[in-house]
């Protein structure tokens, strides 16, 4: 072949391929979505290959490691809970999400909307005023840094039908834990259509002490929400289905389970309504986990829809929440005793020990 033949062809490769012009630089997401300061961050997305400069809600950020599809980030001393900027050939993108910076003294970003309505740390039963009425909810609240978030499951492996469960008072007692609420749906024996499933869960969870997650391609669901929690910083996520595609470059999790719908993401209720079940519309107790960055809520929210326990969380100053199983399921174990349920026997749970 002749060399003018061989350059035109090897210069229409380029062209085609390699040496074609990246586009613009874009934030997809990034991990996790709250901590304190002095811990690194995952921002992904595109065309990150030239990213020279980043700053979190305006301070600048230490660029640690850069490739195409992921820059790493270390939070900055004096970081404010604010938005991920990337800079890259002189062109700034901006993530959608806020980190939260997690840390007692951190400086805060103002947001829109009332103040939160007051609550304890520990157990308390608090009435929460809401646009959508006013509700009684009964409230597990911790700082973050001072509990040991586990999720456990009663099997060890995937299960389908006559899973092991267990109360909630068993599961504490068998992690050493003063505190702990139920976690995702099941299927309980008395539902007729639970016949040939009974006390199975679709959701993926992930076992603290197993090390692995149990029904891992349910985290590949695309309704399902998630929360994961790397020692004491949670992450929660609209989809899960975007954590399993990136949970290989992610640091290792502590703890974590799916459900739908997400409630509250970066202090706005979701609309989730279209993908509501007609049970989830309907009032009765309902339960959730969320964060404000600083503390843990475990919730149990009395006679609301799903929808309503989103604005009740919304009302507390919870900035991320997903929704947990309640109705018949509902329990809340606190120093000791039940303060709900004990509800039916648990196939998994989330409990709370001390560091």
């Amino acid at each position: 072949m002749p060399l003018r033949r061989i350059a035109y062809l090897l210069s229409a490769l380029c062209v085609a391929s390699a040496c074609a012009p990246a586009g613009p630089a874009s934030i997809s997401s990034f991990s996790p979505t709250t901590g304190p300061v002095g811990i690194t961050i995952t921002v992904i997305g595109a065309n990150l290959g030239e990213v020279s400069a980043a700053a979190i809600g305006g301070v600048n950020a230490h660029v640690v490691d850069v490739s195409a599809s992921r820059v790493v980030l270390k939070v900055p001393d004096d970081a404010v809970t604010g938005q991920v900027t990337l800079t890259s050939g002189g062109t700034t993108v901006t993530s959608r999400l806020r980190f939260v910076v997690a840390a007692g003294n951190a400086n805060v970003e103002a947001t829109s909307g009332p103040p939160a309505v007051p609550s304890n740390a520990g157990y308390s039963v608090i009435s929460v005023p809401t646009a959508r009425g006013t509700f009684v909810v009964h409230l597990l609240k911790e700082r973050l840094a001072d509990v040991t978030v586990k999720t456990v499951a009663a099997n060890t492996s995937v299960c389908r039908a006559d899973c092991p469960v267990k109360p909630l008072a068993q599961y504490a007692a068998e992690n050493g834990a003063y505190a702990g609420m139920n976690g995702t749906y099941l299927c309980p024996p008395d539902y007729p259509d639970c016949a040939g499933k009974v006390n199975s869960f679709e959701y993926a969870v992930y076992d603290s002490n197993l090390r692995k997650w149990l029904n891992l391609p349910s985290l590949a669901t695309t309704q399902t929400g998630l929360v994961t929690f790397t020692g004491s910083t949670p992450t929660f996520y609209r989809r899960s289905s975007v954590y399993a595609r990136e949970r290989l470059s992610l640091a290792p999790i502590t703890a974590g389970l799916t459900m739908y719908p997400l409630l509250v993401q970066d202090g706005v209720v979701v609309n989730s309504e279209s993908e509501q079940s007609d049970a989830q519309k309907l009032r009765s107790m309902k339960g959730s986990i969320g964060s404000d960055g600083v503390h843990i809520f475990l919730t149990l929210v009395t006679n609301a829809t799903v929808t309503e326990s989103a604005h009740v969380l919304r009302a507390l100053g919870v900035r991320d929440a997903l929704n947990l199983d309640g109705g018949g399921t509902s329990a809340i174990w606190f120093d000791g005793a039940y303060k709900v349920g004990p509800g039916r026997p648990l196939p998994n749970a989330i409990v709370l020990t001390k560091p």
